[in-house]
């Protein structure tokens, strides 16, 4: 029935880019707080429950609602093609998540609890 690819369907939910690590550490995740639209973390029940990587998704144009975010975060912890997806996603090293984001529009999502939030 769904004929697009596992590998995108992150644009579904308004995401263009999709990028994870699995341990920023504490300082990059600072920086990242001061320079993203929104930080999620694990102060927040829902991606407490489901994220279990540091993510980044960028947005070309506006930043989609929480609530968009959150099924999207849901839909991605509930599907059997989870662990494919990650991996098919994950950064391989940090320069070219500075590259990524670089003049970008985006969302921190990570599964530690941030002490700082910038633009929460």
């Amino acid at each position: 029935m769904n004929q697009t690819t596992y590998q995108d369907v992150h644009t579904k939910f308004g995401i263009d880019e999709i990028y994870i690590h699995k341990g920023l550490d504490q300082n990059l995740l600072n920086k990242l707080t001061q320079r993203a639209e929104k930080t999620l973390d694990a102060s927040d029940t829902i991606i407490k429950k489901h994220a279990s990587a540091d993510m980044i998704l960028i947005f070309y144009k506006k930043i989609p609602t929480q609530n968009l975010i959150y099924r999207f975060l849901e839909f991605l912890d509930q599907n059997p093609n989870k662990d494919s997806f990650l991996k098919d996603n994950t950064l391989l090293n940090e320069e070219e998540l500075f590259a990524a984001i670089k003049l970008k529009n985006f969302v921190l999502i990570t599964p530690k609890v941030l002490t700082m939030h910038a633009n929460a």
